[in-house]
């Protein structure tokens, strides 16, 4: 992801229609995927398909650390 990417996840994360955080700020690995998928919408199409696959991966390997099978160092 580039940085064009991601600042378009971080913007929607407040403000999409449809996988924005709940009130709380809160959003599941779902929602964050799609932000990432949507974001990756703007990408070339020289790089769309390796974007969409380090999205999946990024999510996966989050889900690993939350699930306490993987660490992840972004996460603590």
């Amino acid at each position: 992801m580039g940085d064009a990417q991601i600042n378009s996840v971080c913007k929607d994360y407040y403000s999409d229609n449809s996988f924005a955080c709940d009130p709380n700020g809160n959003i599941n690995l779902w929602r964050l995927y799609n932000l990432f998928t949507g974001a990756n919408k703007s990408s070339y199409i020289d790089s769309f398909l390796d974007r969409g696959a380090d999205a999946y991966q990024l999510t996966r390997d989050l889900m690993a650390a939350l699930q306490g099978k993987a660490d992840c160092w972004f996460l603590n």
